[in-house]
């Protein structure tokens, strides 16, 4: 062949469109799986029937544009991964990312599973060229091909500005839940495929992990949901397989036990052999479709949710295993094996049951039972043992969220009143109404009036300057109104120092300027937590250090916001898990609100002694009540004399507390009214004792 015919040959290949073929069919043709695999040989997608919707619905011809498998193990779903980035090379190449929870992950599955693919497929081995080779322009982490470029990275080095028509995600899980602060790694590569449109293609499977902190069940719960379902081979009711359906007999001998295994359907109620269940349900033909396969009673998958626009999940446990990989009897065994272990019980519910391990520690009180403790005393009130009255102000874009709770001794606590103001929060109409709100006078019941001593307001939104302008101008007038950040160390104190955030040209510090404090919002939700349930068990003292009271005009939202976030094992990056609060769905103000409020109390008591604090707040606010001037009963006239002659009776004394009890429109007789104003004025001019 000349030169120029092949060239001509080479511009031919390159204008021809792209071949309509998915990925399934394109590994039976293409893909030879390695010696050391479970099953050496050519690909079968037959063999793992439900890796075949996965492939074809996100093959590149295919409309849909994200997909998320949330499954078991020993299922093949890294095979149908690979199929899917080896197809995309081969049938419509584009720039692809290949994501992994860190670059050593990276680097042995390009060792691994990448290049025994590549070497067992004449199409792979056509475009890409070993690494070994020189000239080839391929590096361990770079596979260049006509039409694009595959980048293997780590979640650490995602790159800033690059533009990608393919995304693969390994081991979803695995990823940490932010990155230096910029939100969910997927976010940032879903911002690379949006140009290509209905073209693009983002895939990511894992194995599940922890209830609220686990992305692919996150991620899953976006798609239509599609559930994997077997027909009875009694009944053909279509149904997925759950762990709770299997059935055995227990003997002393293990391979009894493992032999007596069988599944009951859940609408006929009959018992089955895996073989019976998987021999009829896994007859399917080269080329039959999800619906054919409905139709004639075979394994099919289902969605059972509506999903947003283009994106599909499916859910698989690891007991629809093709036959001999993941034996029920198998299984067994091992879930007799996990007992009261904590940790077997969440490997096992991960990686064979495919679903998220609810991690909680110690007991929980829900919203409802929450709102059933509210007491009867009025909004804007403070019961006789609240001393100390801060405020926290959660910061959104149309609207600011407050909460004003009351502090006694042994941290006891009130609630006085919760609301929200409605408006932009960046004009200055809101913020006047949150002063007015914070100023706002409040019954004790002494009698005295209450104001709110000290107030931290959440910087952390979209509304930081004005929330440092609000309690700049405010600290002028006297007001303890202080700005806050959440601090990021799981570990930080409660209370932070205050930091400077205004500087002239010079570096220097603005004389009055704006400052704000961190706060350590993880060791004041593990608190107030735990406030949360103190008097809640039955016959407990709804009374004492610690209670958390609330009045009955707390609306509903406000328990149901106090109970959005739990606290799970999460991963933080680098292979550490810690606990930690998550939020998990719903708004959350109300919470967020309490830990400010306590941060804010925090603030006032320290620095100065507790209780010398609390003896100066109970003088003022004791319950001898001051009354009015002319309240008193005056002195009793039944005791005057009747006749001239009759010796007078000597005055009684008359207490100041009598005289302001007395009404003077009960006296009749002028003189009587001189008499009283007269014991009046000099009742007022004794020494009274001072509090």
């Amino acid at each position: 062949m000349t030169p120029k015919q092949a060239l001509a040959n080479a511009w031919s290949a390159a204008l021809q469109p792209d071949p309509v073929i998915t990925a399934d069919e394109w590994a039976r043709t293409e893909r030879t799986m390695p010696a050391d695999a479970v099953e050496p040989g050519p690909y079968r997608p037959e063999r793992t029937p439900y890796m075949i919707d996965v492939q074809r619905t996100m093959s590149a011809t295919s409309p849909w544009v994200e997909g998320w498998m949330k499954k078991g193990v020993q299922l093949g779903g890294s095979v149908g991964g690979e199929n899917l980035i080896a197809s995309w090379i081969c049938t419509a190449a584009g720039n692809m990312l290949v994501s992994f929870p860190n670059l050593d992950d990276a680097k042995q599955w390009e060792l691994s599973r990448f290049e025994p693919m590549r070497l067992s497929s004449r199409g792979l081995r056509k475009r890409i060229k070993s690494a070994n080779v020189k000239g080839s322009d391929n590096t361990k982490l770079r596979k260049k091909y006509p039409g694009g470029v595959m980048r293997l990275i780590g979640v650490s080095s995602m790159p800033k500005s690059a533009t990608v028509r393919y995304v693969k995600i390994e081991e979803a899980d695995e990823y940490p839940l932010d990155v230096d602060n910029q939100g969910s790694i997927f976010e940032g590569l879903r911002a690379r495929i949006r140009n290509f449109g209905r073209k693009a293609k983002m895939f990511g499977d894992s194995t599940p992990t922890i209830e609220g902190a686990s992305h692919i069940d996150r991620e899953h719960k976006r798609g239509d949901q599609r559930k994997w379902n077997l027909c009875c081979p009694d009944c053909k009711h279509p149904q997925p397989l759950r762990w709770s359906q299997l059935k055995w007999v227990p003997h002393e001998d293990p391979e009894a036990t493992a032999a007596s295994t069988q599944y009951a359907c859940e609408s006929c109620g009959a018992l089955n052999t895996e073989g019976a269940w998987k021999t009829a349900n896994y007859a399917r033909r080269q080329g039959m479709t999800e619906a054919q396969c409905k139709a004639e009673n075979l394994a099919h998958w289902q969605a059972t949710a509506k999903g947003q626009p283009g994106v599909a999940s499916w859910h698989i446990s690891s007991l629809a295993a093709p036959i001999g990989w993941a034996p029920w009897g198998s299984l067994v065994l091992q879930w007799l094996d996990v007992g009261d272990d904590e940790d077997k019980k969440k490997a096992f519910r991960n990686n064979v049951e495919g679903e998220t391990y609810s991690h909680k520690v110690g007991s929980t009180i829900s919203a409802k039972a929450l709102q059933s403790f509210a007491e009867n005393y009025a909004l804007m009130s403070c019961p006789m043992s609240g001393l100390v009255c801060v405020a926290g102000v959660d910061t959104q874009d149309n609207r600011l969220a407050y909460v004003i709770r009351a502090y006694g001794r042994g941290e006891e606590s009130w609630g006085i009143a919760h609301g929200e103001i409605y408006g932009d929060t960046s004009q200055p109409e809101v913020w006047k109404k949150l002063a007015e709100v914070l100023d706002a006078p409040i019954a004790h019941a002494s009698g005295q009036v209450m104001r709110v001593d000290a107030a931290f307001i959440d910087m952390g939104g979209h509304r930081g300057e004005e929330v440092k302008a609000f309690c700049r101008d405010a600290k002028l007038r006297g007001k303890h109104w202080c700005a806050t950040l959440g601090a990021k160390p799981l570990y930080a104190p409660p209370l932070g120092k205050p930091r400077k955030t205004e500087f002239n040209w010079r570096g220097k510090d603005v004389p009055g300027g704006a400052e704000f404090r961190y706060i350590g919002t993880q060791a004041i939700k593990n608190l107030l937590d735990g406030r949360l349930k103190l008097g809640t068990e039955p016959n407990a003292p709804r009374s004492g250090p610690g209670i958390f009271h609330t009045p009955l005009g707390f609306e509903e939202d406000y328990y149901i916001q106090l109970r959005t976030e739990q606290r799970i094992l999460a991963n933080v990056g680098k292979g550490n898990k810690v606990m930690m609060w998550v939020h998990l769905s719903g708004r959350n103000e109300s919470w967020d609100c309490e830990v400010l409020g306590y941060a804010a109390y925090l603030y006032v008591i320290q620095g100065r002694h507790a209780e010398t604090l609390f003896r100066q707040r109970e003088s003022l606010y004791h319950d001898a009540r001051q009354g009015d001037l002319l309240s008193a009963p005056l002195v009793d006239t039944s005791a005057q004399p009747a006749h001239a002659n009759q010796a007078p009776t000597p005055a009684p004394v008359i207490h100041a507390t009598a005289i302001d009890a007395a009404d003077p429109a009960d006296v009749a007789d002028p003189a009587q009214l001189a008499a009283h104003f007269k014991a009046l004025l000099q009742a007022r001019k004794a020494p009274r004792a001072r509090w």
